[in-house]
């Protein structure tokens, strides 16, 4: 029994749908990611990069229910596709050109500051402590 009958394209045809699929995802993360390193404090490096890979989750599941369980014909998920993208370009445009772009070396600047005042705060807590230590009596049982 046969479903889909054989066709003449050699599998081979894949290969450059695949190299420029491949180059296209390491230049946007590559860019995507190192921008949003440099506009962010260390301190939220680790959630750039937890939203960023939940954004790529998200995709996955919006094509995931476009593909399996809608039940379009192949042409208008191709459509759906083309306008979900025109939509985030739109949008994504937008956000851009209303972007104030930060200096990391301020940004750096700003976050040391943020850091010394915590730790001479810290450091006062810690002298306080030990001198409300040093003032208590000192009682033994023997």
């Amino acid at each position: 029994m046969e479903d889909i009958q054989a066709n003449n394209i050699h599998i081979a045809w894949q290969i450059p749908q695949y190299v420029f699929i491949t180059a296209g995802e390491v230049m946007f993360s590559i860019t995507g990611l190192e921008f949003s390193y440099s506009q962010a404090p260390a301190s939220m490096k680790s959630v750039l990069q937890a939203g960023w890979l939940m954004t790529v989750a998200f995709g996955n599941v919006i094509v995931l229910i476009v593909a399996e369980g809608a039940g379009m014909e192949q042409w208008t998920e191709f459509l759906l596709f083309a306008g979900l993208l025109v939509a985030v370009s739109i949008i994504f445009s937008i956000m851009a050109y209303f972007y104030t772009y930060v200096d990391p070396d301020q940004l750096d600047k700003i976050f040391e500051e943020d850091t010394d005042d915590e730790k001479v705060e810290s450091s006062d807590r810690k002298k306080n402590e030990a001198v409300s230590l040093i003032d208590m009596p000192k009682q033994t049982n023997m």
